[in-house]
């Protein structure tokens, strides 16, 4: 995991996911989510330390364990300000939350309560919506960037544009088998954002910082709209949501080696159903005291 400089005041630590950092003219630095856990955070703060910066606020681009895993050390090793959009804030600050929504609102069990699905909480100090911001004296643009998480942002600072995880450089979109969204259409106008965007800089949370992301957005766009289609396409006889996920699973040759995998491939199966019925395309509908899948 290394801190690479891309502009004189911003950097990108990369790692499996990365995390931004953002100097202040007063010697003090802002990070861009925090990654998965203390291990990550400590080596995050160390860096930075030794650019003779001090961390003071975090931004999290969301509300996944990946990107928040290191707020609750970094809050209480430096004191550091919180940032979130408003609707990603309750699950930063009640993590329990994620898993709980991955099973329909049950309690989540002890196996759905690891790191990977559920981080430490932690205090939000200040919900950001879309504009501009001055955080720790520094002047930010906050961009909405929804459909991988209901409520993603992604924060521009010199010409370098932090998108979370609004597309997966390209490279890795096999290794993810069934990309995570929550919502198509926020998804797809997501990606039709960014491509209009003018930025010296894009940084995926996973994958490599780019100058050029038209052959990312492109794989991203087709990889999901295929998958959608598929699922369309195998609807001619009623399926649920479950058999869904199987047959897209052995179609892509990969397997949902836990429970909280399979919740969420079966969370982006849902999103891929209600893009179909937001369209006319499937309906949802009772058969022999299950809920199955149809087309229209």
């Amino acid at each position: 995991m290394t801190l690479t400089k891309l502009t004189g005041s911003v950097y990108v630590f990369q790692g499996p996911t990365n995390i931004g950092v953002i100097a202040t003219p007063t010697e003090e630095a802002i990070l861009i989510d925090s990654g998965l856990d203390e291990s990550t955070a400590r080596k995050v703060l160390r860096s930075v330390e030794q650019q003779g910066l001090q961390v003071k606020a975090i931004i999290n681009t969301h509300s996944h364990a990946d990107h928040i895993g290191g707020n609750a050390f970094v809050q209480a090793r430096t004191g550091a300000a919180v940032y979130a959009s408003p609707l990603e804030a309750p699950l930063i600050r009640y993590p329990q939350l994620e898993p709980t929504m991955l099973l329909g609102g049950a309690n989540p069990w002890k196996d759905m309560r690891n790191k990977f699905l559920m981080a430490k909480p932690s205090l939000v100090t200040e919900e950001l919506g879309g504009g501009p911001y001055t955080v720790c004296g520094r002047q930010l643009q906050i961009i909405s960037l929804p459909g991988h998480s209901l409520d993603q942002i992604g924060v521009l600072a010199d010409g370098v544009l932090f998108v979370g995880d609004a597309y997966i450089s390209s490279h890795l979109l096999q290794k993810h088998g069934i990309p995570y969204n929550v919502n198509i259409k926020d998804y797809l106008n997501t990606l039709d954002k960014l491509v209009e965007s003018h930025c010296d800089w894009f940084v995926p949370s996973h994958g490599e910082p780019t100058e050029n992301i038209t052959a990312d957005i492109a794989a991203n766009r087709s990889t999901v709209l295929s998958l959608v289609e598929h699922v369309a396409s195998w609807l001619s006889e009623p399926l649920t949501a479950e058999e869904l996920v199987a047959k897209l699973c052995t179609h892509l040759q990969v397997t949902p080696g836990n429970p909280g995998l399979f919740f969420l491939y079966r969370t982006a199966v849902m999103a891929y159903l209600s893009f179909l019925q937001e369209q006319e395309r499937v309906q949802a509908v009772i058969n022999d005291n299950k809920l199955v899948w149809q087309r229209r």
